[in-house]
């Protein structure tokens, strides 16, 4: 690995990863119900393909920052972009989507016996929220079988308006996610009120 990257880049680079797989399984939805047979290709002409390789091999040593800042920027964009054309005029197809989404989900589950922290750092280390120093989620309470935090910030939901798309569609799609990475674990997520989220241990 370069001298310049560390751990926290490979941390975030991986995230924005799972969201550019996360498109992905939107854009197979897309042609597989033959909805639409050219959106990827629209997608790619509006924000660029998602770069295929190592990390170290196409990052911008000189503006690593920055270069991360790009890709967070064109996954959110990509995914905002790909709904609102999907669902632009056939409202239902959000609830095949947040199927597909959730079946993704399962593919990356979190391990069976998960505590509401180890659950949490999960997510921490699998949803995008940004930049690591947007610092978006706080913690609000911690117990051995509950951990509630609040989302302090929406930075997801201008990539959307740019798209004249609904912003909460994304919310769904998360937590569509969410659901399918703890499905089978001893983990149980909640939204205890709107941006305050809950992982509790199941019953």
């Amino acid at each position: 690995m370069s001298a310049f990257l560390g751990p926290i880049h490979v941390w975030l680079y991986n995230k924005i990863k799972i969201q550019n797989a996360m498109v992905d399984v939107i854009l197979d939805l897309a042609e597989k119900k033959e909805y639409s047979q050219d959106l990827r290709v629209r997608t790619d002409e509006q924000y660029g393909a998602f770069p295929e390789g190592n990390l170290e091999d196409l990052i911008d040593t000189g503006n690593i920052h920055g270069w991360l800042q790009e890709k967070v920027s064109l996954v959110e964009g990509r995914m905002a972009y790909a709904v609102t054309e999907l669902v632009k005029g056939n409202p239902d197809r959000l609830a095949e989507i947040e199927a597909a989404i959730s079946e993704f989900g399962r593919t990356i589950s979190a391990d069976k016996d998960v505590t509401a922290r180890s659950a949490y750092d999960y997510l921490e280390n699998t949803l995008l929220n940004g930049m690591p120093c947007d610092r978006v989620n706080a913690l609000i309470e911690e117990t051995e079988d509950k951990l509630v935090w609040r989302q302090t910030q929406d930075i997801h939901g201008s990539y959307w308006q740019q798209v004249n798309g609904d912003p909460s569609n994304y919310d769904t799609l998360r937590e569509a996610l969410i659901r399918g990475i703890f499905e089978d674990t001893s983990a149980e997520f909640l939204q205890a009120q709107d941006q305050q989220y809950e992982l509790r241990r199941r019953l």
